[in-house]
């Protein structure tokens, strides 16, 4: 299957997910108009949700996501990880 959402979060950015999952989420597109230093932290970022549960908890998506982006060094400007994992839940519905 395959789910998007778009929203606005604090602070007027946007932000926009495609999801395709089964069971456990299989590829993730995460694009807007925030920034992410350096730019290819995004991919690890998405790489770092593969695999995961598609039923899993949003907390536990901000974590992964949290642990990839400081495990990575990456400044996230007009985004967070709880931005994300929100928008991702939302495209699962």
């Amino acid at each position: 299957m395959e789910g998007r959402s778009r929203q606005k979060i604090p602070g007027g950015k946007l932000v926009e997910v495609r999801v395709e999952y089964g069971e456990r989420i299989l590829g993730v597109e995460i694009v807007g108009d925030f920034f992410m230093h350096p730019e290819e932290a995004l991919g690890r970022i998405e790489d770092c949700l593969i695999g995961m549960r598609s039923g899993e908890a949003e907390g536990a998506m901000v974590e992964a996501i949290r642990k990839e982006a400081e495990n990575a060094g990456v400044e996230m400007i007009g985004i967070s990880p709880e931005a994300i994992a929100k928008a991702i839940k939302m495209a699962i519905g």
